[in-house]
């Protein structure tokens, strides 16, 4: 086991490209949150970021925050002869794949953080790495809206019953008692959901930045506009198992 977990945020990778030799592949359990504080406060930002479309199992590291061990594939194998060990989800790679690799070298190997098989455009990185800042960004203020939206419909049924309850639409005096708690309830599930969200994104911000690097280390075009799980979704085919979009993607 190595001990840049909780490091790679600070990784500055660079290209490798070769063949894949003496591919091994070993699933192992592995905290990838990058410091002892976001760990701490993990809890309800997985819950928020799973209720969110967040890429990868989030509901797990809800479900235990003070253990946020996950499944992942730990990848050692030589690429023209350099040694080379990273972790991503789940490996789609065989022995023989012509990839390219993003990797920081380690003393005495180099570390992968993502890798790419131009033939199929198969693409793995680090576990929570998907998107690029605007996209990463956009996503968490779709959901912002929808699940605001959500509460303040839910709101405005609930005030409508009262009112219909009451037997007379033009009760005006029922009105103005209902309006100030349907402001309040509706302005405060808005800066829930705002502040919950804003932490989302900020926290998830170390895989953002990685996955930029990730993505510019490999000359992908526009990093910040990357959605591997979008682009994937659009490529999905029957043949795909459950994995593919949410632990590796199709660039």
């Amino acid at each position: 086991m190595t001990d840049f977990l909780s490091h790679p945020a600070k990784a500055k990778p660079v290209k490798l490209s070769g063949v894949i030799k003496n591919l091994r592949v070993t699933q192992k359990w592995a905290s990838f949150v990058f410091t002892e504080s976001d760990q701490t406060k993990m809890g309800v930002v997985a819950i928020v970021a799973s209720l969110a479309g967040a890429s990868g199992p989030a509901v797990s590291t809800a479900s235990n925050a003070n253990a946020l061990n996950e499944e992942a594939s730990f990848l050692e194998f030589d690429l023209d002869g350099q040694p080379v060990r990273g972790w991503v989800w789940r490996n789609p790679f065989n022995e023989g794949d012509k990839v390219e690799v993003a990797a920081e070298w380690m003393e005495d190997h180099w570390e992968a953080y993502g890798i790419k098989k131009p033939k199929d455009r198969t693409i793995a990185l680090y576990p929570h790495c998907s998107r690029g800042k605007a996209t990463h960004a956009k996503n968490a203020f779709k959901w912002y809206l929808i699940f605001s939206g959500v509460f303040i419909l839910l709101f405005t049924i609930i005030m409508l019953y009262v009112v219909v309850k009451s037997g007379d639409l033009t009760n005006f005096k029922k009105l103005a008692k209902v309006a100030p708690y349907y402001f309040y309830a509706s302005s405060g599930s808005m800066a829930f959901f705002a502040l919950a969200f804003w932490s989302m994104t900020r926290k998830w911000m170390p895989f953002v930045n990685l996955a930029e690097k990730i993505f510019r280390v490999l000359d992908m075009p526009d990093p910040s506009n990357i959605d591997l799980v979008k682009s994937s979704k659009l490529q999905r085919t029957d043949h795909d198992p459950y994995e593919f979009g949410v632990f590796y993607f199709r660039y």
